[in-house]
């Protein structure tokens, strides 16, 4: 393993991804890479950003620090794919729909919010994606297999409880269960997050 991270490694090793994404056989990862490669004004932003994140992995001078950072970025982008994911997965409509952007994007402009919503989702999942692979293929840290898919599974559930009473309440449905079962989510989470941040 190299003594620290390179910034041009990181790049490099990201847009390789990318284009392989392209060619994956599954099938969401392929087209969401698909349209980053194939709107170049699109793909500047994502790597634009992606360049930022990559940059902050590198900031520290050792290498056990920025592999904290590389976990720490994975997250961070997992958590923000999880905003359009609940919409998609749970098959939020209407005015639910409307209400749900509103809990993030307050007054602003519903048709507006859920393009600048979807290009974060496009750009994190692509992000999240090679971050994954640069964690668990260059870094080889054992982080990013089986604990980093138990703390996405517990963050799931408790994001997907947390959305649904921010639904449910607006329309004055009483939720005992769901908001007893909320903090136990909660916690769980922060549990997994804590033990893959402290993985030796």
């Amino acid at each position: 393993m190299a003594r620290s991270l390179q910034f041009d490694r990181l790049m490099r090793v990201s847009h390789s991804h990318v284009a392989a994404t392209a060619r994956d056989e599954n099938q969401e990862n392929q087209i969401l890479a698909l349209r980053l490669m194939q709107h170049p004004g699109t793909y500047s932003d994502w790597e634009r950003r992606h360049s930022q994140l990559m940059q902050q992995v590198c900031a520290p001078t050792r290498m056990r620090e920025q592999i904290v950072k590389m976990r720490e970025t994975a997250l961070s982008l997992f958590h923000r794919r999880c905003v359009f994911e609940y919409l998609r997965d749970r098959h939020v409509t209407g005015a639910a729909r409307h209400r749900y952007i509103a809990l993030f994007y307050g007054a602003r402009d519903y048709a507006t919010s859920m393009v600048i919503e979807h290009g974060h989702y496009i750009r994190s999942s692509v992000s999240a994606s090679c971050s994954r692979f640069i964690g668990s293929e260059i870094l080889h840290d054992p982080a990013f297999e089986a604990p980093l898919a138990a703390y996405e599974q517990w963050y799931t559930e408790y994001f997907r409880v947390f959305c649904d009473l921010q639904l449910m309440s607006a329309e004055s449905v009483s939720t005992p269960v769901e908001k007893a079962l909320l903090p136990l989510l909660k916690e769980r989470a922060s549990l997994a997050r804590e033990r893959l941040l402290h993985l030796r």
